[in-house]
C-alpha cells in the first residue's frame, strides 16, 4: 500500500511539474513555442513520460487550462459563499475575478488564448461539464434573490453573460495592455453597470409585489 501510494504520490508530482513548466514556457514563448521538446527541457521529464501522463500537447495545455480555471472558480465561489446581499454577490464575482486577473496574469493570459480556436477541442465535453458545474452553483447561490425580486429572472447561461461578460472583456484589453483604466477604477463601473442591469425594472418590482 505504501508503494502504491508513493508512486501516486511521484506521479502527481511529476504531472505538475510538467504543467508547471508549460505555464512558464507560455510566459516566455507564448503557445506557439510550448513545444513538447521544450516542455521536456524545462520540465526534466522525458518526453516519454510527458505522453504517458498527457498522452499528447493538447492534453497537457488542456491540464494547465482546467488548473487555471480551478484556481479561478475557487475564489469566486469562497467570495460569493461569503456574502449575503444581492448586490455584495454581485459585486464580489466582478471584483474578485478582476482581482484575480491583476495578481495571476500569466494564467489569465493563457486561459483566454487557449480558448479560441480549436487548441483544446478533443476536450471540449469536459471544459463544458466543469464550467457548468460552476455556474450551477452560482446560479443556485441566486435563486433566493431571484424569487424575492431582488435580481432579474433570466435563463442561467444569460448571467454569465451580463455578469461575467464586461469583466471578462475588460480583463483581455487589460491584458493585451491597454492600461489607460486601472483595475481598480474598472472593478467599480463594471460592477456598478452589472449591478443595474440584473435588477428588476420598476414595472416588475411592482408585479412582485
Amino acid at each position: 500500500m505504501n508503494g502504491i501510494t508513493r508512486q501516486a504520490r511521484n506521479s502527481a508530482a511529476r504531472r505538475d511539474q510538467i504543467v508547471v513548466a508549460t505555464l512558464a514556457l507560455f510566459k516566455e514563448h507564448g503557445l506557439s513555442g510550448t513545444t513538447i521538446d521544450a516542455i521536456s527541457q524545462r520540465s526534466g521529464a522525458s518526453v516519454g513520460s510527458i505522453y504517458h501522463h498527457f498522452s499528447d500537447r493538447e492534453g497537457i495545455l488542456y491540464a494547465l487550462y482546467y488548473q487555471c480555471f480551478a484556481l479561478c472558480f475557487d475564489d469566486l465561489k469562497q467570495a460569493l459563499q461569503r456574502e449575503t446581499s444581492a448586490q455584495a454577490g454581485a459585486y464580489a464575482l466582478v471584483t474578485t475575478y478582476l482581482d484575480w486577473i491583476g495578481e495571476n496574469p500569466e494564467r489569465g493570459r493563457f486561459m483566454y488564448e487557449a480558448s479560441g480556436g480549436d487548441l483544446l477541442s478533443n476536450h471540449h465535453e469536459q471544459i463544458l461539464a466543469f464550467k457548468g458545474a460552476f455556474y450551477t452553483d452560482i446560479v443556485r447561490w441566486m435563486q433566493p434573490h431571484i424569487a424575492a425580486g431582488e435580481i432579474i429572472a433570466l435563463p442561467p447561461w444569460a448571467y454569465d453573460v451580463i455578469i461575467m461578460g464586461p469583466a471578462h472583456e475588460f480583463a483581455r484589453r487589460w491584458l493585451a495592455g491597454m492600461r489607460q483604466m486601472t483595475l481598480d477604477t474598472a472593478k467599480a463601473i463594471i460592477a456598478d453597470a452589472i449591478w443595474r442591469a440584473i435588477q428588476p425594472s420598476e414595472n416588475e418590482r411592482q408585479r412582485l409585489d
